[in-house]
């Protein structure tokens, strides 16, 4: 996993000189601020050579068309070959396909994979977003597609940070967030992305990406503070990128990796930091949510269709395994036979909002208490947005409004967490 020859980086490392002087003072001490020492990293030897190319999914699901344009010239290729090509804009071009027939407008062509790829500065549009780098229109069946953006790593944190954090916040929130978000990227390229044709996605299941559309100075600013900086873990000389996820709030309390997926067992991960810096967000607490038991298990069925249906319903949810502060792990579902089923509790917030239950959307994480009301569950007691493991989003900006800099931000968050240049 990539990777393999990490540098361990002095303990203040400074993220924020230019790029250009970065290997002209690979070693040097920089100027101290007003109160703290900064220092520069050192440069990751035999690694990434370049900027690596990230492919980003923007349809969530198969389409049977869409309308693709560009800002100016541009080439066309269907199965590798050029098809259209021009010093001018694509005009808005409505694009479909059926029976293996690809339809630009009244241009109909037969083959594989279509690249739509941007020539002399211009970008590409997909309905009103556009975007830097090229398009892939990936075809699915005889009729479907799907399309990916594909662009250089660092300007994806340029359309990453804006849809992520608000506009107004500190420049120490932003390069806090764009190292984890950095990370979190490379880690699925170099992990998920392997075995299939693209590496994320562009909405929460993932990280929520608006492409040049949503860029701004701020994000930009962040993004060249931090080239190429990554979070990794490990002994030293045996450093790994980890899968630094963060969300919206924590709610007080940050959790353990375990409440969403069966994570490796390593510092950054373990969790257990009370953060009440984030208090200051609207969902730091919130008001009790009522859902049915019927619609738990309608939302379980379409979760879990292979044990799901032997409960028969939903009679009681109790919580098997717990973080220190209260928040539930994993809970066992009880039904009206006798049958139960262990699941993470996060999957059953999760199931509820992919159910598109009303209640579900003012379930805001599943830091609360479960009471039995009967035909339904109460869920009380409710503390922040969110998984809440690793960054949160609010605790950061509140910790940089105390003038933390990014990298306090960043160890707080991920305890033993080392930084390093990764190209």
């Amino acid at each position: 996993m990539y990777p393999k020859t990490p540098v361990r980086l002095p303990s203040r490392p400074n993220l924020w000189l230019p790029l250009a002087a970065a290997s002209a003072l690979l070693l040097a001490v920089a100027p101290a601020s007003c109160h703290r020492p900064r220092y520069v990293p050192r440069e990751q030897p035999l690694t990434l050579l370049e900027v690596p190319i990230i492919r980003v999914r923007l349809t969530a699901s198969p389409v049977t068309g869409a309308e693709i344009w560009t800002t100016g010239g541009y080439r066309l290729l269907v199965s590798g070959r050029t098809e259209s090509e021009s010093d001018a804009p694509l005009a808005k071009t409505k694009l479909t396909r059926s029976g293996g027939t690809w339809r630009f407008n009244e241009l109909t062509v037969s083959g594989d994979r279509v690249t739509l790829r941007p020539a002399g500065g211009s970008f590409v549009g997909v309905g009103n977003r556009l975007y830097r780098g090229s398009l892939e229109l990936i075809p699915v069946g005889n009729n479907a597609l799907t399309i990916d953006n594909h662009l250089d790593l660092e300007s994806y944190l340029a359309g990453v940070l804006p849809k992520e954090l608000y506009p107004t916040w500190a420049a120490q929130t932003y390069e806090a967030l764009g190292i984890a978000a950095r990370t979190f990227a490379l880690y699925h390229m170099k992990t998920s992305g392997q075995g299939r044709n693209y590496d994320l996605g562009d909405d929460q299941s993932a990280q929520v990406y608006g492409g040049f559309s949503a860029e701004t100075e701020k994000s930009w600013e962040a993004v060249r503070r931090t080239h190429g900086v990554v979070l990794t873990a490990g002994e030293q000389g045996q450093e790994r990128i980890f899968m630094a996820q963060y969300s919206a709030c924590c709610g007080g309390n940050v959790n353990e990796a375990q409440v969403l997926r069966n994570a490796p067992s390593i510092e950054p991960l373990t969790g257990g930091q009370t953060c009440n810096d984030c208090a200051m967000s609207r969902r730091y607490r919130w008001p009790a949510v009522t859902i049915a038991k019927a619609d738990i298990y309608q939302a379980l069925l379409a979760a879990y269709p292979k044990s799901a249906p032997a409960l028969g319903g939903v009679e009681s949810i109790s919580v098997i395994s717990a973080m220190p502060h209260g928040r539930a792990i994993w809970v066992s579902v009880a039904g009206p036979r006798g049958q139960n089923i262990r699941v993470r509790a996060e999957d059953i917030r999760l199931a509820l909002l992919r159910s598109g239950n009303a209640q579900a959307k003012r379930l805001y994480s599943m830091n609360c208490r479960m009471r039995d009301l009967g035909r339904a569950i109460e869920f009380t007691d409710g503390r922040g947005f969110g998984h809440g493991v690793g960054l949160c989003q609010w605790g950061a900006q509140g910790k940089a409004e105390k003038d933390w800099l990014a990298e306090e931000i960043l160890r707080f968050y991920y305890p033993g967490a080392k930084l390093f240049r990764a190209y």
